[in-house]
Formats: structure tokens, C-alpha cells, sequence
């Protein structure tokens, strides 16, 4: 009957009918509906919004439970909730996600007409509301196609598509994220809800995570530390995997990536079902491996830039209307090869340095190198309370870090070579636990309250060299948020208070003795948030937020000391005269203003102007080269001062006409000195992305009867010389900035029918096509090499089904 009526209205509103009338609803993933006196029906249908299809296994998710619904053959799905305020995600691979906020008095039918990702912002998509963040901040989301267009790439390189965020690179294998200018220490990243501990202090330390895990790569640009901790000064990004599967039946996908340049070959799988007989129960098992050669540049081949990673991941949930549990352990295993600087290569001038060729190719990854392993384990439930109590969730876990760095030479202790052991190896543990409780909204009135705890205990293998010292760090917060939505205005107020115990342990040599030094550092650091959001329109939103944060200073910027992947650095504490003060905590004062046009069947785009004061700041500035037995090593010596970050970010895409969309992406930033009245160093220079994408409608492209979604893109970034650079030659750089570049880059892809039950994902990606020779201020090796040449990645996606629904 419910097959029925569902074939003859092919609507919402029949499903909210039949549900009503307590007839069975159509066939849905499984939802909690809640208690008993919450039947308040939420239902709808989702189909294409330029021909109305209906979109089978589109996926509802409601935000503030967690709760999920997948479209049925009609394109209709379902909800039993109580009164009160909702923001419901829509989302279908190869369109728009779309987020609507629902108030629910009575039963209500609340249709989407999603949009193809053709509009989509060059992967950055732009919403009117973050889940995951403050509502009030621009956020941008990589998703779909456009997350699938970064397969194969780090975590750190995968990011450099979102607007607003750059990176700094140690070769080409290590991205580290920038947003706004702000990195390391001054940006979170969290991992399936788990903040990422481990050496993210290092410049030149990538996230330790697999990409393959996402589903979507979430970024909330600008401040976020109410909600995410005080070291959220730059911004947060969220590395978000699927929902468990709440219907029965195994699924899965498969990737594989090529790439011509350094040989990359990229294989992921993962499988996921419920059973049927116990439908609250979920499970999921993912895995990847990625090798690579060295890379090639225009002129030369990189020498020790190969790469070796194996990571794996799996979870398993069960959901009842009540309340639900899941647990989820990944590991992250990686061998990146890094260039060996070479000696005294401050002494030599720019052209005469030698270009490393090796006899051969080989994926063979030789010294120097990192050795990374990264566990989780993640025990995470929820409860959810009747009437007013809402939904109480709890989050526990523990992260084990080793990453051990080895030099250029081994050492020459025979026992240690014969070993082949590093020369740096930290070792470090984390416990993190997270209280969140979030009141069922009262009207227009929501928010939500929080606990977090840490410890942190960072250790050496006995025997390798220091750097940075033993420490443990304590620290425990509690935050609250406050929601408020009149009409078209959302209003948004949080305040937070951090407590961190910071103690390290360090040697040193002082009259020819060995001593340690034990030192402790206790800092209480508050943090205040506000912001507005108003709906201009169905198409317009404009919001504004502004700031308060504190960041206590971290261990490598007080006290670490030495030779660093080629680099000595020295923390602050290490040369601060007897009887100065220490370190102390930055204060950081933000505001931005962001304008968005979005879900229009032409144009996208946002513009945000922001700026952030940071008083204390703390960064690293070159000093006077360092002398051992080894060589001549450039050196970096932590310091503080007052700091100005300035800058917008631009993102428009408009489509021309039905199948050509065009895009922009601008983004610059000013850091300036205010203490010295200067710029700092290693700010990002300015850039300008644009492109022309042609997307097939249906049955128009070339060997229509196999292909579908046919696309082809052609694009242009430009990257200007950077200009703002300290004058003062206390502060200046080793050497001037490169020149800026322009690089040419290509796509085109499709879905290939291999069989009624076999699509095959296809897209070929050029980079670089015209094989400039360049480098980038923001890579840590521009002294003495340009960077990657021409490249061409292949990437191949299917989608497995064994005995569900069709994929």
C-alpha cells in the first residue's frame, strides 16, 4: 500500500499523510523517533532542482540529534520528532548539500530541490549555517566530487582547495594547513570529533591523518575557541567520516589512484552494513596505502622524497531511539623522505647549488626521513533525555604518537647505525575526554554546555637526541553557548574557561656538569564569543562575528633547542636573559564580517574581510646561522610581539549557461608588526585562482549510453611575489622572496556504466601543465629547490553493493 501511494503522488506530503494515519511509512533508514510523546511528523521529498527527479538514497540528517533518514525510491523521507526549532542537512553525492531550519508545532512537509555540483564553489562549499561550528563564522565544506577530486593528495595539500587557507610545505611531501595566515599550534583539527594530539608544534609535522576516512573535509575559518579550545585562534578543521549505515545490507567503495610525477599509486577500500536481524547495529572496516618515487621538478628529479603509508580504520555502533554507543580506532602509518639539506648551503649562492639527481628511480625511501605512527581509539555515546532534557553526549579517548626523524647521516655509534634508529624520536601519549549537553530548544531558544579534560605526556626513546623537552600538559575547560533565532536573525553568545598545568623537564650543561632543568608553568585562559547571523533572503546571508581568545604558550616555543630537519631552532626560554620574564600567553582580539549568496540555480560566491589582533604573539624569526661539527645550519629563534593579521577571502562561481560555469577564488592577507612597525615574516602571498568548468546535462555527452556526468575544466592560478617582508635586518628572511607564478591546470571526468550494477567514478587531473619552474615563499625548502613539475593523476572510484541496494 505504502509502494503505492507513493508511486501515484511521488510527494512529501503523501508520506506525511500515510505516517499520520499510522499506516506504515515508506521504506526508510532506520530513525529514532524519539519518545513516546514526540509524533510530531517531519517529512519531505528530495529531488533534482533543474528537472524534479526524484533522488532515491539522498540522505536527511537532523543536526541537533544526530539522527538519519535516507530517501526512498520516491525520494521521500522521514521524521517523528518532538515541538521545537530543527536544522535539517540534505545531501546526495554529486549535488549541493542544502541545510534548512525547521520549526516544528505541528506536522510539517519541508521539501529540497538540490542543486547538481556544477554550481558547486570549486569544492568549497559555501552554507548558510555550519553544523559543526559557529553558525556565525564562514565555513566551507569539501564534499562529493569535490573532495574525490583530492583522492591520493595529504590531508594539508587536500585543504589548499578551500578559500582563505594555504600551506607551508617542507618539500613536497609535507602540507602543513594555514588559515588566515595562522598554523601549527594556532589552528584545530579534529579527527571523527576528536581533537588531533600529538607534534603538530613543527612546521614541519602534516596532520597525521588519512584522508580516505572523510567524507567530508570540513573548515571554519577564523577564530572558534568557545567551542573548540583556546588553540583555535586561526580556525578548526573537522575531518568527518560518514554516518554509520543505518540500513540493512553491505556496501561499500573502492579508490585508486596514479599520478605521472613521482610514480603515486593510491589504493583504498571500505566496506560497511548493518544486519538485518539487528538493525540498531552498524559497523565499518577502511584501509589505504599510498607509495610514491621521488619527485621531479622541470630540471631535476628531488632526491629522498618518496613516501610509504599504510593506515587503516574501523567502527562499529549501535543505535536505539533511546540512546547509541560507537567505538573507532584508526592508525596512521607513514615514511616521508625529506631533501637533505645540504651543508653550508647559506654560504653558496642560489644558482650554484648542486640539483640531486638520482642514478634511478626507486620508491625506496632513504634517509633523511620521518617515520610516523599515529593510533586513536575513540569510545564515544549518547542519551536522550524526554521533554526539556535534550541529548547528553560523551566522548573518551586515546592517542598514541611516535614520530621519530631520521638525519641525513647515521650516527656513528655502530650499535645505533647497526639499528638504523632515529636520531629524533618523540613519543607521545594523549587522554582527552568531552562532555557536551544540548538542551532540547525552547521556542527560539537553544544552545549547549561542555566539559573537556586532557593529559599529555611527551617522551624520548632513551639514547636519541634532544629537542624539545619531557613535559606533561594538564588542562581542563568548560564553555557555554547560547542560541537565539527571531525571525530571520540568529544570534549566538559563548563563553569559556581554560585551565592548563604545563611541566617540562630538560637537559642542560652548566660548568661543564649535567644538570636538569624542572620548570612549571600554570596559565588560566578565558575566551568569549558573539555573532549574528541574518537572512538577507532564500539566497542571501550576511554575518558577523567578533572574538576573545587566550593561548598559553606550548613546550617547543619555550624551550626547544637544536638541529631539526636541517634547521636549528631555539626556543624562547633557551637565551632569555636571567632575571626577564618568560613566555607569556598570546591574547587574540577577532572580528569578521562575511557576505554570501548561495543555493542560486547561477551564482555563488562569499566574500569575508576579517582581522585578528594578537598581543604576545609568538613566532619564529631567522637569527645568525649555527655552527657544529656538522656545518653551517640556518637558525630560528622563537620571540613575542604585538601582531596584526588583515586579509578577505573571495569565492564566486557563476554559470554562464546551463552546461559553463565560471569561478573565481582570491584570497590575500597583511601580517604586520606592530611593535617594530614592520611586516612579519612568512606570510602568505597574495593569489587568484580562476576557472571555466563545461558539465554535460543528461544524455548530451559523448558515449551517452556509458557515460554520465561528463565534465571538463580548465583553470589558471596566479601567485604574486611577496612584497611585505620585514625591512628590518634583525627580521629579515635569508633570502629575498621567489618571483611570483602562474600555473595551468585541467579536468575531466565522468561516470562510466561498466554493467546495470557497475558504475566506474573516472577523472584525469593535470597540474602545472605548462611545467613551470617556480617556488613558493611558503615552503621551507624555496632556498635551493623550485618545486613540483607537470603532473597527471588518474582517479578511479567504485561504489560496491553485495546483496543491498543498488549502488
Amino acid at each position: 500500500m505504502t509502494v503505492v501511494f507513493c508511486q501515484l503522488g511521488r510527494c512529501g506530503a503523501v508520506w506525511l499523510a500515510v505516517a499520520l494515519a499510522g499506516l506504515p511509512a515508506p521504506s526508510r533508514a532506520q530513525t529514532a523517533p524519539g519518545p513516546a510523546a514526540c509524533t510530531l511528523a517531519l517529512a519531505g521529498r528530495v529531488a533534482d532542482h533543474e528537472t524534479g527527479t526524484a533522488l532515491p538514497g539522498a540522505t536527511a540528517r537532523l543536526l541537533e540529534t544526530g539522527e538519519v533518514s535516507a530517501a526512498d525510491p520516491a525520494g521521500n523521507y522521514g521524521f517523528r520528532v518532538c515541538a521545537g526549532t530543527y536544522h535539517l542537512e540534505v545531501s546526495f553525492v554529486g549535488y549541493r548539500s542544502e541545510t534548512a531550519e525547521v520549526r516544528v508545532a505541528a506536522a510539517v512537509v519541508r521539501n529540497f530541490r538540490l542543486h547538481p555540483d556544477a554550481v558547486q564553489l570549486r569544492g568549497a562549499v559555501v552554507r548558510g549555517q555550519a553544523p559543526a561550528g559557529p553558525p556565525a563564522q564562514a565555513t566551507a565544506a569539501l564534499a562529493g566530487r569535490a573532495l574525490g577530486a583530492t583522492r591520493g593528495q595529504s590531508l594539508g595539500e587536500a585543504l589548499l582547495k578551500v578559500s582563505g587557507v594555504s600551506a607551508i610545505q617542507t618539500g613536497p611531501n609535507v602540507f602543513k594547513p594555514m588559515i588566515h595566515g595562522l598554523h601549527s599550534n594556532r589552528v584545530t583539527l579534529l579527527n571523527n570529533g576528536v581533537r588531533q594530539e600529538g607534534q603538530q608544534w613543527g612546521q614541519d609535522h602534516g596532520p597525521e591523518i588519512d584522508p580516505f576516512v572523510a567524507s567530508q573535509l570540513t573548515v571554519v575559518k577564523g577564530a572558534a575557541g568557545v567551542r573548540y579550545g583556546a588553540d583555535a585562534i586561526g580556525g578548526v578543521v573537522l575531518v568527518q567520516p560518514a554516518a554509520l549505515p543505518d540500513s540493512a545490507g553491505t556496501t561499500g567503495e573502492g579508490h585508486v589512484v596514479g599520478a605521472s610525477n613521482n610514480g603515486l599509486g593510491a589504493v583504498s577500500a571500505t566496506v560497511q552494513g548493518s544486519p538485518g536481524q539487528r538493525p540498531a547495529l552498524a559497523w565499518r572496516a577502511q584501509g589505504s596505502v599510498r607509495r610514491a618515487g621521488p619527485a621531479r621538478t622541470p630540471d631535476y628529479r628531488i632526491s629522498s622524497t618518496g613516501l610509504a603509508e599504510y593506515n587503516y580504520s574501523g567502527a562499529v555502533g549501535w543505535r536505539t531511539e533511546h540512546w547509541g554507543v560507537e567505538a573507532f580506532m584508526s592508525q596512521y602509518n607513514a615514511q616521508l623522505g625529506l631533501y637533505p639539506v645540504p651543508e653550508n648551503w647559506n654560504l653558496v649562492a642560489r644558482d650554484s647549488l648542486p640539483a640531486p639527481l638520482p642514478a634511478s628511480f626507486s620508491y625506496a625511501v632513504g634517509r633523511p626521513y620521518q617515520q610516523i605512527q599515529h593510533t586513536l581509539v575513540k569510545l564515544g555515546g549518547f542519551y536522550r533525555f524526554t521533554g526539556w532534557g535534550g541529548r547528553l553526549g560523551l566522548t573518551l579517548a586515546r592517542q598514541a604518537d611516535r614520530r621519530g626523524e631520521y638525519d641525513k647521516f647515521r650516527p656513528r655509534n655502530n650499535n645505533v647505525a647497526a639499528k638504523n634508529l632515529p636520531e629524533l624520536d618523540y613519543r607521545n601519549q594523549a587522554t582527552t575526554a568531552d562532555l557536551r549537553w544540548e538542551p532540547r530548544p525552547r521556542g527560539s531558544l537553544g544552545g549547549e554546555l561542555g566539559l573537556s579534560g586532557t593529559y599529555q605526556d611527551n617522551t624520548y626513546r632513551p639514547g636519541s637526541r634532544f629537542f624539545i623537552p619531557y613535559y606533561t600538559n594538564v588542562g581542563g575547560g568548560a564553555y557555554a553557548l547560547g542560541r537565539w533565532r527571531p525571525g530571520p536573525w540568529l544570534l549566538e553568545a559563548g563563553l569559556r574557561l581554560d585551565r592548563r598545568q604545563l611541566d617540562t623537564r630538560r637537559p642542560t650543561r652548566a660548568s661543564g656538569s649535567f644538570a636538569v632543568v624542572r620548570e612549571g608553568f600554570a596559565f588560566t585562559t578565558p575566551a568569549a564569543s558573539a555573532g549574528v547571523v541574518r537572512e538577507l533572503g532564500p539566497h542571501v546571508t550576511l554575518r558577523a562575528d567578533a572574538s576573545l581568545l587566550t593561548r598559553a604558550p606550548a613546550a617547543n616555543e619555550r624551550a626547544s633547542q637544536g638541529v631539526h630537519n636541517g634547521i636549528y631552532e631555539e626556543g624562547y626560554d633557551i637565551t632569555r636573559p636571567p632575571g626577564t620574564p618568560g613566555l607569556g600567553p598570546e591574547t587574540a582580539r577577532s572580528a569578521a564580517l562575511s557576505l554570501s549568496w548561495h543555493d542560486h540555480p547561477r551564482l555563488d560566491g562569499e566574500l569575508t574581510v576579517y582581522q585578528t589582533r594578537i598581543d604576545n604573539y609568538i613566532y619564529q624569526t631567522p637569527v645568525a646561522p649555527v655552527l657544529d661539527i656538522r656545518g653551517l645550519f640556518p637558525s630560528y629563534r622563537f620571540q613575542q610581539t604585538d601582531a596584526r593579521f588583515r586579509g578577505l577571502d573571495l569565492l564566486v562561481a557563476y554559470r554562464v549557461a546551463r552546461p559553463l560555469t565560471l569561478g573565481l577564488k582570491a584570497a590575500t592577507v597583511v601580517e604586520d608588526d606592530l611593535r617594530r612597525k614592520d611586516y612579519l615574516i612568512l606570510a602568505p602571498a597574495d593569489r587568484v585562482e580562476g576557472w571555466l568548468r563545461y558539465e554535460a546535462a543528461a544524455g548530451t555527452a559523448p558515449l551517452s549510453r556509458r557515460l554520465r556526468g561528463f565534465y571538463a575544466q580548465l583553470g589558471a592560478q596566479g601567485v604574486r611575489r611577496q612584497t611585505r617582508v620585514p625591512a628590518d635586518n634583525d627580521q629579515r628572511d635569508y633570502q629575498d622572496p621567489p618571483p611570483g607564478y602562474w600555473l595551468l591546470g585541467a579536468e575531466v571526468g565522468g561516470t562510466l556504466r561498466l554493467g546495470p550494477r557497475t558504475p566506474l567514478e573516472v577523472s584525469l587531473t593535470g597540474t602545472n601543465l605548462l611545467d613551470a619552474r617556480y617556488r613558493d615563499y611558503l615552503n621551507r625548502y624555496r632556498y635551493f629547490l623550485d618545486e613540483v613539475g607537470r603532473n597527471l593523476t588518474l582517479r578511479l572510484r567504485v561504489p560496491l553493493a553485495f546483496g543491498g541496494p543498488k549502488p
